[in-house]
Parts: structure tokens; C-alpha cells; sequence
């Protein structure tokens, strides 16, 4: 120790005392370790200002520094501290910790590195180094290095659970399980480990012992709002709705401006049409609380999906689909698509992405679409990872995939690099934004081409997604700034689906579906979440204008249909005027839509597949576009449907035609319209699946030579009988 080491301190103590260096260095860790910060940056000042070299000083307050936040100061003592003892691993440990949080990642590996190599056993070193890997996305090194830190010391919470992250993001859900059940075990009082662990458990699909963890999680830790959101949306999975109400309320009552659990709190209300009186102002106040916490910088967790059909415009939504595909980007992650795929001269190879190959519209809508591709010229893959419900659909999917790849269990690293294995050309996304999606799987970029398609109705927000399907009516170039993908319009409607397929037999007798014999009848097939109070009222005025009227709706459960019986009676509706069709086979539903006389459409979110089976039925639809894509998917199909008319300029004019109508049941109009989809039912494009998809395969062979051209994406028009380049538009 130098003279200058040896100056005496003066510490402030119960009694002033003058302490050597040593000793005000050992007061000073001990009050660092008992969490006095101030107490503990004061002495080491001091031991400074009589000895500015002192590496250990420098560095213990640079670390005190790093844990108050102050990370530029931080790394200008540490850097001190290395410059007098290169060799101290202490020092290198915590500057690479510095640097990491300073987002300086590969200065941050180099100086954890060096910690290691200086002392090789010690567990603090390869743990902190780990979680720089995990950081920068070098998950197997990640990997490695946690299990190290738990050979030296078994016992470490911190490292399990960096672990059980680490795993997740290499090989799935099911593998990090064991690992986050470690980490809790190990942290019994930790209420992150304990939410980490049910948060995995739903993810496995283990959702009943989530339930029970959640509902321990929150008798332990009350305050703590992170648990009611996982209470919240668990019990929403298992059906618990009014349950999954009073969680997210308690949730909002901890912390009011949260964004997820007001989404959460719509979202089941929404479903359940439990509107009461302050629906209205809750979506709102959803959009105020997400706006809010834009314009502060956070990081909002809000589901794109409910953003939907609540008040969200489109700038809006595109950026609350950017949040969440940037959610989904692994950190460090390098395209994985082949060098030789771009030097292929054989087939196009498309592979389609899709968890929904059951008993699911996804399903029924694509039915047609792999066996329908032009085998000469395509080599079709479909990837699955959903539920194997043996249906008739999923049977005929996997007969018309020329591969059929199951994932089921699949870690989206493992299904990114079988894709890319596969040396996929252009990759098509079918899920979007809905549940059991793999965004993450995109975000790997396993093909050189990805596009959004049909699954989700809305820009994925993705910038590894580069082109979005849709038509002029949904995706129009003048409002290609609503999405982040460039666009490919397709010339009729962008929705394929596969009624040609469902027979029609004559309507059954009114009678037998619940239904009265005369008098007017108006249907919706809408999920529930797509009606509001404002469309709601509408069709109680109109029905309050046609005597005799019924509307005719799907049957949710009981909730639902309570809530709609008494929205009805306070319109002073008769509720027996509400008629609820019970969950029946897809082509019997479409059968039976046959007795209805008009399709009444909802706001924000349009009928989509319900359109369209509708218009097979010869039930015409009247709708009013909105201002985003969702808004809009009705008067695309009525646009192939030829049926110009039926879309309405606004829901004044959409309520007076559906009264008009009704009044004069056998009027020209309507019966026009029902005689115009009967009798030309095979010619509409609307139905015509082969043509939209020789469409598809014109602008795959489009964006496919463009992407061998080396030339970027950029919107494309599809014509009737070929792809017209719009790359400057």
C-alpha cells in the first residue's frame, strides 16, 4: 500500500472516529452490502479525495453508480479502476455489465470474457457473461455458460432463470419448463420467478397448473399486478370470463393506466357483450392509456388483435403491430435463408405457414389453395404446428401439400431452420397477429420473401415481412402508408375461400330453425366481440321500424345471449325478437343461412369468412367501410360479388336501406340481389378460387424475380392476366 493508501479517513460515526483506508474501504463495502447506497458512495468519495487512485474505491463506486443508474459515470470510474489493474477480474466483470446496459454489446462480451479467462472459476463471471450472450441472441453460448455458472454454484436462482430464457428462445417451451420450475423453487419469495413459471406453464399448454399457480401467486403477492394479468388471461383461455373480469379489474385497480390489462379487461367484456354502461368510455380510455404511454417512451404490451374493433385508427395499429413483431425479434438474430436458394433455377418452392389446419375458417378459407397450385411451376410446403383434430379439412390439406411438415411442439428456432433447410423461396404467413402465431419464426428469416396473408386483417407491422396480400378495396395504394409490408393488390378480393366445395340443398322450413314463418328476417354470423353498442343500437332502431322483424345471431354462451336480451329490452325490443343459432356443422350452417333475407355487417371488424358464406347462401350483406382493413373486407367481397350497391356511404344510409328493404320484402332490389348470386353463383369472382389463385401464383413469380434481380420490395398490381410492376407508385 502506498503512503497516500495509508492517509487516514474520517468517518462519521456515533462518536467521530478516524478510520485508515482499509478500514473506511470495509465500512464502506458493508454499507453497500446491507443496500445503504448514499452512506456507501459518501465514504468512497472520500477515500478518493485522499487517495484518487485506489482502484478498489473507483471501482465500488462506479458500481454504486451502475446501480442508481448513472451509467456513463459508472464506466468512467471502472475505466479508471482497470487503467491502475488490467488484471483484476472484479473490474472487467462489472464493466462488461456497464457496457451491456449502456447497449455497447461486444465491448460488453470482450471485458466479460477477459473476466473469465482471469478467473476461470469463478460462477459470477460465467454468469454474467451468459446473460450478455442471451443479450446479444448467442443462445447456445448462453446456454453453455449458464450451466457452468451452475456447476460452480448449484444454487442460483438468478442463473436458472437465465437458463429456462435461454432455452425457451433455443428449443421451445416444453424444455424450459423444468428450468423455471428450478428457479421458483429456488426463489420462493419471488413473484417474478413464481409468474415466470405460470406464464411458461401456459405457453406449454399446461394451463390448468398455470391457473393454480396464478391463483396461489396472487393470495401470496396482492399488490403485485403482474399476477392478476396472468390470472386474468389464463382463466380467459379456460373460458372463465366473468372470473377473468373481476382479475383484470383488480389488476387496473393497482395500477389504472396498465394498457395490458385494460386490453385484457375490453377484450372480455367485448367477448362476453357485457357492455354495461361504460363500455364505451372503457375503449377509450384503453386508447388514451395506450397513447399515453407512447408519447412517454414505454414499451406498451398491448395485443394488436384487440386493437382491432376498439377505437384505433390506422397509424395507430400499424404502430402497435410494429411493437409487437419487434417483441418477437430474437436480439442478434441473423437471416438463416440459404445463399443457394437465390441461385435456384428449379420450382418455386412456397411454403405456407398455418396452425389452424382443423376445423377452423383458416382451414375452410385455404381449403382449395395447396392442391390448386400449378405443380409444374410451384413445390408446395405447409407448415403445421396446431392441434391434429383428424377432421375432414385437416385431411385434405395434408392430401394436397405436396410436404407436409408437423411442428407441433417446435421451438420457432428449430421450425426457422428446418424452412430454411428446405431452401424455401417465398414463405407465406397465414397467422398474422392471431393466437398460436410464430412471428418469431419470421423474425429468423428463413426465405427470402415473406408475406402476410388471409389469417389476420391488418399490416404485420414486421420489418421482416415484405409484402402484404389484399385488394384495391381493403389495401389501396393510397393508403400503403397504413402498413409496413409493400403491397400486392390482387384484382378482385383478396380472400380466398372454398364454399364451391359446400352444397347447397334446399332451405329447410323457417320452422325448423327457430325461426318465425313470415315476417322479415335480418342475421348477423358474426363472433360476439365484433358487436358494439353502437351497431347494436342500430339494428334495435331498425328492428323497432319493421314490425314482425327477428335478427338472427350465433349462439354464444349463455352470458352472451343474456347480455344481448337485455340490451335489447332496454331498446324497448322484445327480446324474443333476438333468435340464436346453435352450433351446427359448417355446411349445414351454410345451408341454413338460406332462410335469412339480409346480412346485417358490424363496425370495425367486418364479417369476413361469414361474409362470404353468406353470399354462397344468396343472402345478400349490407355493410359500411371503415377507415383500416378489417373495416373494409365485406365491401371487397361484395365488390367480387358484383354487387356494388349493397355497400353503404355511411350507418344512417346502411339503417334506412335495411329498413327499405324489409318494407318492400318483394321489391325488384332485393330480390335482384338474391336472383344475381343464385344464377350466377360459378361466374362471380368472389367463389372463383382457381382464378385468385392463378392471381397468387402471378405475383409469387413476380416478387420472386424481382428478389433474384436483387431489386428490393415495392408494390405490385395483379392484373386479370398478369402482374403490372407499380414499384414507383
Amino acid at each position: 500500500m502506498t503512503s497516500s493508501e495509508q492517509s487516514p479517513v474520517a468517518v462519521a460515526q456515533p462518536q467521530q472516529q478516524t478510520l485508515s483506508l482499509e478500514q473506511a474501504l470495509q465500512v464502506a463495502v458493508a454499507h453497500h452490502q446491507q443496500g445503504i447506497l448514499r452512506t456507501a458512495e459518501e465514504l468512497y468519495e472520500k477515500i478518493l479525495l485522499v487517495a484518487p487512485q485506489q482502484p478498489d474505491a473507483l471501482h465500488l463506486l462506479g458500481v454504486a453508480r451502475f446501480q442508481q443508474g448513472r451509467l456513463d459515470d459508472a464506466a468512467g470510474l471502472v475505466s479508471k479502476a482497470l487503467a491502475i489493474n488490467p488484471d483484476a477480474s472484479a473490474y472487467h466483470n462489472s464493466m462488461g455489465r456497464i457496457e451491456l446496459r449502456r447497449g455497447h454489446r461486444d465491448l460488453a462480451l470482450q471485458h466479460l470474457r477477459k473476466a473469465l479467462e482471469l478467473s476461470p472459476q469463478n460462477p459470477e463471471a460465467y454468469f454474467n457473461l451468459a446473460e450478455a450472450e442471451l443479450a446479444v441472441g448467442n443462445l447456445d453460448d448462453a446456454i453453455a455458460n449458464y450451466e457452468r455458472t451452475l456447476v460452480l454454484k448449484p444454487v442460483y436462482p438468478d442463473a436458472r432463470f437465465g437458463l429456462a430464457q435461454a432455452v425457451r428462445l433455443r428449443r421451445g417451451w416444453a424444455e424450459a419448463i423444468p428450468h423455471y420450475q428450478i428457479a421458483a423453487a429456488q426463489a420462493p419469495d419471488s413473484p417474478v420467478a413464481h409468474h415466470a413459471l405460470a406464464s411458461a406453464l401456459v405457453m406449454g399448454g399446461h394451463v390448468n397448473d398455470a391457473l393454480r399457480l396464478f391463483e396461489e401467486g396472487v393470495k401470496k403477492w396482492p399488490t403485485h399486478a403482474d399476477l392478476w394479468v396472468g390470472l386474468g388471461s389464463t382463466r380467459f383461455v379456460v373460458s372463465q370470463i366473468p372470473q377473468a373480469i373481476e382479475a383484470y379489474e383488480k389488476a387496473i385497480e393497482l395500477a389504472p393506466q396498465r394498457v395490458d390489462a385494460l386490453d385484457g379487461l375490453v377484450e372480455c367484456r367485448r367477448r362476453d357483450c357485457d357492455w354495461r354502461d361504460d363500455m364505451l368510455e372503457l375503449e377509450q380510455r384503453l386508447r388514451q392509456a395506450y397513447l399515453q404511454a407512447v408519447a412517454t417512451g414505454q414499451n406498451v404490451p398491448m395485443r394488436i388483435f384487440t386493437a382491432l374493433y376498439t377505437p384505433f385508427g390506422p397509424a395507430e395499429l400499424l404502430a402497435i403491430a410494429r411493437s409487437n413483431a419487434q417483441g418477437a425479434k430474437p436480439v442478434g438474430a441473423r437471416p438463416l435463408m440459404r445463399d443457394a436458394v437465390l441461385r435456384d433455377q428449379g420450382r418455386i418452392r412456397v411454403g405456407y405457414l398455418i396452425a389452424d389446419v382443423r376445423n377452423h375458417p383458416n382451414a375452410h378459407n385455404t381449403l382449395l389453395l395447396y392442391g390448386l397450385h400449378d405443380r409444374q411451376r410451384f413445390e408446395v410446403f405447409t407448415y403445421s404446428w396446431g392441434p391434429d383434430d383428424n377432421s375432414p379439412y385437416r385431411q385434405k390439406i395434408l392430401r394436397d401439400s405436396e410436404h407436409f411438415v408437423e411442428m407441433r411442439g417446435w421451438s420457432d428456432e428449430a421450425m426457422a431452420q428446418r424452412i430454411a433447410a428446405d431452401g424455401i423461396h417465398i414463405l407465406v404467413d397465414l397467422m398474422g397477429h392471431t393466437g398460436d402465431n410464430r412471428m418469431g419464426v419470421l423474425a429468423r428469416r428463413p426465405a427470402p420473401v415473406q408475406i402476410n396473408y388471409l389469417g389476420f386483417p391488418g399490416t404485420s407491422g414486421a420489418d421482416f415481412v415484405d409484402y402484404i396480400i389484399g385488394d384495391p378495396v381493403v389495401t389501396p395504394l393510397d393508403r400503403a402508408g397504413d402498413f409496413s409490408e409493400s403491397l400486392i393488390i390482387l384484382p378482385d378480393t383478396y380472400q380466398i375461400n372454398s364454399v364451391r366445395e359446400v352444397p347447397l340443398p334446399p332451405p329447410l322450413p323457417r320452422a325448423q330453425l327457430g325461426l318465425p314463418e313470415q315476417g322479415f328476417v335480418y342475421c348477423c354470423f358474426n363472433n360476439p366481440y365484433k358487436i358494439d353498442p353502437h351497431v347494436f343500437g342500430i339494428w334495435m332502431d331498425i328492428l323497432s321500424q319493421v314490425p314482425g322483424s327477428v335478427l338472427w345471431l350465433f349462439q354464444g354462451s349463455a352470458r352472451v345471449d343474456a347480455h344481448l336480451r337485455a340490451q335489447a329490452e332496454r331498446a324497448g325490443i322484445d327480446p324474443a325478437r333476438l333468435v340464436f343459432a346453435p352450433s351446427v356443422p359448417r355446411e349445414q350452417h351454410i345451408a341454413r343461412i338460406q332462410a335469412a333475407d339480409l346480412f346485417l355487417d358490424t363496425d370495425r371488424y367486418n364479417a369476413h369468412t361469414t361474409a362470404s358464406d353468406a353470399l354462397w347462401a344468396g343472402v345478400p350483406l349490407l355493410t359500411v367501410p371503415g377507415e383500416t382493413f378489417a373495416s373494409r373486407v365485406a365491401a371487397s367481397l361484395l365488390r367480387a360479388a358484383q354487387l356494388p350497391d349493397c355497400v353503404q356511404p355511411d350507418w344512417d344510409a346502411y339503417a334506412s336501406k335495411a329498413v327499405a328493404l324489409a318494407q318492400q320484402a318483394k321489391s325488384a332490389e332485393l330480390q335482384n340481389w338474391k336472383q344475381h348470386l343464385r344464377e350466377r353463383r360459378m361466374r362471380l369472382p368472389v367463389f372463383d378460387t382457381p382464378r385468385l389463385v392463378r392471381h397468387l401464383e402471378a405475383a409469387y413469380m413476380e416478387v420472386d424475380s424481382r428478389v433474384r434481380a436483387g431489386q428490393p420490395p415495392s408494390h405490385l398490381v395483379v392484373g386479370n392476366d398478369r402482374a403490372d410492376d407499380h414499384r414507383n407508385i
